[in-house]
């Protein structure tokens, strides 16, 4: 875990997230690159590429404190993800990869963090969730190739991330990490 030090005041971008593993990583960083030619955008580099579970955004010292404690309630069962689809979002120009079914167990995560942080107090997007890993910013595409094979992992951990710009790009920095339980 990472200790944030930052006043009560002050306010960092936070989001809720699970990794891929090194070599689900490393294949999903490739596709991004090869997606990239093709569709003329913005390949994801590979520390950034990752799963959002729940999106926060921008919270104070003291309201990431309550994050924490809220996260630590929450008891959940490790699972198998597939992703298995390449699709392309024009309305905001991204190129993602997700799964043709969303794990009960990846739902389960999501609908527990969501209500548990609803019922802490803070306001989150209503819209539905939708699992996707972003491989491709400011893409233009016409046909996308098919995925001639899926992209697989095991996920038994997830993660509060801080989102932070630098002179050297976006990064992000994982603020605490908690295990998902294995059956």
């Amino acid at each position: 875990m990472i200790k944030t030090n930052i006043s009560p005041e002050e306010t960092i971008k936070v989001f809720f997230a699970v990794w891929p593993d090194a070599a689900a990583q490393e294949r999903l960083s490739k596709l991004a690159s090869q997606l990239a030619s093709l569709c003329r955008g913005r390949a994801i580099n590979l520390p950034l590429i990752h799963l959002t579970l729940v999106f926060v955004g921008n919270v104070t010292g003291q309201q990431l404190e309550t994050l924490r404690q809220v996260a630590n309630q929450v008891k959940q069962s490790s699972f198998h993800l597939t992703m298995d689809e390449i699709q392309y979002w024009q309305h905001n120009r991204i190129v993602h990869i997700g799964p043709s079914q969303c794990p009960a167990k990846l739902s389960a995560l999501v609908n527990d963090l969501q209500n548990r942080l609803s019922q802490a107090g803070f306001s989150l997007e209503k819209r539905r969730y939708i699992p996707h890993i972003t491989l491709v910013r400011k893409a233009l595409c016409g046909n996308l190739p098919d995925l001639t094979a899926s992209v697989d992992w095991h996920v038994n951990q997830w993660a509060l991330v801080q989102s932070k710009q630098t002179d050297q790009g976006m990064v992000y920095l994982s603020l605490n990490r908690w295990p998902l339980e294995e059956i």
